[in-house]
């Protein structure tokens, strides 16, 4: 848990942001969603504060460092180089939603987390040292799940082994909004289509920080080129240059 992570302001600017889309949200038929859970996908880009704000924050950076970029190395030739490939972002979404079973996030891919709230109810129960299960192990409640509160403006951040849930919501008058982003390695693919859900213009509005944590950038080595070029690349130029050139910095001599 990250105390004083950002200001109850900015949760509250994101929380308008993000209502009208998860106001016109529609029941999930299915096991993923309770049917009365609201959400609004594509956080970053429907909300110019979460983009702004909290994609490129530099503390989820270093964690993301810390725990998903990964760093190789190979020969071409007799040349050494080294290849990172960081972390981007997986999926973002608001949700209203009402307690959860337990669950982990690291189905797919390596994964970090981070969660904000806009109330402050019992939020989050996690399993201690869940992220080290093998995954034919069930998750039951038990003396080892821990029950944690937030106060607006923390974050909780996990690791995407870690079996949680969200808790019961205890207002009486209010939905708890929940903001999430997660994120793999670059490498990856990610879960959210980014480029699908925002157009070319929208991208080219944000800064390279968070076009590059997005995963409109390419990733080492060589990861999500269009014919040869960067996604941004792609969207300033229409794919129409007079040359080519190395895509990955860790390439150019």
């Amino acid at each position: 848990m990250i105390q004083d992570f950002t200001h109850p302001d900015t949760v509250e600017k994101v929380n308008k942001e993000t209502q009208p889309f998860s106001e016109t949200d529609k029941p999930w038929i299915g096991s993923l969603f309770p049917p009365e859970t609201r959400r609004c996908s594509n956080l970053i880009g429907r909300s110019k504060t979460a983009i702004k704000e909290w994609l490129v924050d530099p503390l989820i950076r270093r964690l993301n460092a810390e725990f998903i970029d990964k760093t190789t190395h190979n020969y071409y030739g007799e040349t050494r180089h080294t290849y990172t490939s960081e972390a981007s972002c997986a999926i973002s979404v608001s949700f209203s939603i009402d307690p959860e079973e337990l669950l982990r996030d690291c189905f797919a891919t390596t994964k970090t987390g981070m969660r904000l709230i806009s109330i402050r109810p019992r939020q989050v129960i996690r399993k201690v040292q869940t992220h080290l299960w093998s995954s034919e192990l069930v998750p039951r409640p038990g003396d080892d799940v821990v029950y944690a509160e937030h106060d607006v403006g923390e974050v909780w951040v996990m690791l995407g082994g870690v079996y949680h849930a969200d808790g019961a919501n205890t207002t009486s008058d209010k939905w708890r909004v929940v903001h999430g982003l997660f994120f793999t390695r670059g490498s990856m693919r990610q879960e959210e289509d980014v480029y699908l859900a925002n157009t070319a213009e929208e991208v080219l509005s944000w800064s390279p920080e968070a076009q590059k944590i997005a995963g409109c950038s390419i990733s080492s080595q060589n990861v999500i080129f269009v014919n040869f070029l960067s996604p941004i690349q792609y969207f300033l130029t229409g794919g129409v240059v007079d040359h080519y050139g190395d895509l990955d910095a860790a390439d150019v001599k």
